[in-house]
């Protein structure tokens, strides 16, 4: 049997490793910042936690999910989002006790879309989540949370907020039964895909990238004809509020999110840095989910943000502490070795060996692995009981005693 990785899957090490590393840290820090708790549910729940609240013909629930049965034929799914999980764990945790609930979460998600730039099949997923509160500052407080995490990560490509309202749950299915009589009209023109949505979900029309599909959805009815007054006036609040931070935006009334449950503020950063995979943070509203996953009838709204489509978007010029790279050129001087080792290890200053007794091979390691500076053990340094420290990018070397490194380093640094 060839080895090889699962098709739509890919493994982190090295410099996606470290950029994963960072947008952790960056999620935590902005978490913290605005009361965040993190949250980690499993990987696998109950089939049905998913396919009740997106939809019986949902994208996802069609043809994406990941679903087995177990050994007590309980029909179990890979999770494919976060927003129920997270849900599904405050209601059998009593987290709804005490509201406004503010969780978040980064965590691992399972789709079996075909593979594309940006899009696996097993991929890592941000999400944040606020149960228990209907205020326009919500929605605000989550689209600026999304605008400034993507501003300290992504500092050299450029991202454009596109917001709509979908309205409430009543206005969606007349908004769709006026889509699926417009549509059926156009029949004719749409592509094959979306002759099949006509009649199970004709707001995924409105998303498609196809051109012909485009140029009819231009002329389809508008949501904002089917919206209450009460949700316009919650709408005009939050973009009040955006154009009060000077956060631009663009209003894109063809503008959906994949998943059934969504209602009301839906927003989404896109990028043209990644080619048809154009978003990189997406969310909205989603009133009424809580309550039909059996919970209190209260409101939610969140956003997910796909950690490897950020990354694509990151530059690799890490900064990085200085760090030495150790050559010893026998054996015999191991004793000398663990002098130093044990010094580095208590002033907690990196550094690596390559377990070879050779300085040229050493010295070859400590380039390839960009050392900032080489500490040589030798005959000359057992004797004199002192170590030779190497500067790599001047090639300057120096004699210094065991006690001497760390201030050395700190005044070359």
């Amino acid at each position: 049997m060839k080895l090889r990785s699962v098709r739509g899957t890919h493994d982190l090490y090295g410099s996606e490793l470290k950029k994963y590393n960072i947008i952790r840290e960056k999620v935590a820090k902005y978490a913290s910042l605005y009361s965040f708790s993190e949250m980690k549910t499993p990987i696998f729940e109950f089939t049905e936690l998913f396919s009740k609240p997106l939809g019986e013909y949902s994208d996802v629930v069609l043809k994406e999910m990941y679903t087995f049965k177990d050994r007590n034929e309980d029909l179990l799914t890979l999770r494919p989002e976060y927003t129920t999980p997270m849900i599904r764990a405050a209601i059998t945790n009593n987290l709804l006790n005490d509201l406004p609930l503010k969780v978040y979460g980064i965590g691992q998600m399972f789709r079996r879309e075909r593979p594309q730039k940006g899009r696996y099949r097993q991929f890592n997923q941000i999400n944040f989540e606020v149960f228990g509160a209907d205020d326009p500052i919500v929605d605000l407080e989550l689209i600026t949370l999304g605008n400034d995490i993507l501003k300290s990560i992504i500092t050299n490509h450029k991202f454009e907020l596109h917001i709509n309202c979908l309205g409430k749950k009543n206005n969606l299915v007349k908004y769709k039964l006026e889509l699926e009589k417009y549509f059926e009209n156009n029949k004719i023109k749409l592509s094959e895909e979306s002759r099949k949505k006509i009649y199970s979900n004709p707001l995924r029309i409105l998303d498609s990238k196809e051109k012909n599909d485009i140029e009819i959805s231009n002329n389809a009815p508008l949501i904002q004809e089917y919206i209450s007054k009460e949700t316009m006036n919650h709408y005009e609040e939050v973009k009040s509020g955006l154009e009060a931070y000077n956060i631009s935006f663009v209003e894109n009334n063809k503008l959906v999110r994949g998943l059934d449950y969504y209602c009301g503020t839906v927003f989404e950063f896109k990028t043209k840095d990644l080619g048809a995979q154009d978003t990189i943070l997406g969310g909205g509203r989603y009133d009424g989910l809580i309550n039909i996953l059996g919970g209190p009838d209260i409101s939610g709204i969140g956003w997910a943000a796909g950690v490897e489509r950020i990354s694509m978007l990151m530059e690799e010029n890490f900064v990085s502490p200085p760090y030495i790279h150790l050559a010893i050129t026998d054996k015999k001087f191991k004793n000398h070795l663990q002098k130093v080792i044990k010094y580095l290890k208590e002033n907690q200053i990196i550094f690596y060996w390559n377990y070879k007794y050779n300085l040229k091979k050493s010295l070859s390691k400590a380039n390839l692995n960009k050392a900032n500076y080489v500490i040589i053990i030798g005959e000359n340094e057992y004797k004199k009981n002192n170590f030779q420290i190497k500067k790599m990018n001047t090639g300057e070397q120096k004699e210094i005693n065991i006690e001497n490194i760390k201030s050395f380093i700190n005044d070359e640094s």
